[in-house]
């Protein structure tokens, strides 16, 4: 197990214990588990899934951000960050989220595009 610590600018949004953490990194997924090697990598916007026997426990959209993993302990600064089970196809557009990312193209298609399609289930 690795401590996930997720902040944002203003607070602590969730810390706790799991098993695997697949966050989207500049250059492509990544997955935060026991064992793996200290990094620090820039996020782009996209899928962060929370994995548990081989299975997504809890999934969520971020724009965007920076990620340390270090021994145990993975530490996940987001700009924004969406729980995908709030958000519906039907309301992704009265989200906060979707306020928020208003002006930023990219930000906002990868928003809608995991929201319909999401790469983990």
């Amino acid at each position: 197990m690795i401590e996930l610590k997720v902040v944002s600018t203003q607070k602590v949004i969730f810390q706790k214990e799991v098993e695997m953490a697949v966050l989207p990194g500049t250059e492509g997924d990544f997955a935060a588990m026991p064992g793996h090697s200290p990094f620090i990598s820039s996020l782009r916007p996209g899928q962060m899934v929370i994995m548990a026997n081989n299975k997504v426990e809890e999934s969520f959209f971020v724009s965007g951000g920076l990620v340390m993993l270090k021994e145990k302990v993975c530490e996940v600064l987001v700009d924004q960050i969406e729980p995908l089970s709030d958000i519906t196809n039907s309301n992704f557009q009265q989200s906060k989220t979707y306020q928020e990312l208003e002006g930023n193209d990219l930000a906002l298609n990868t928003f809608e595009q995991v929201v319909n399609t999401p790469s983990y289930k």
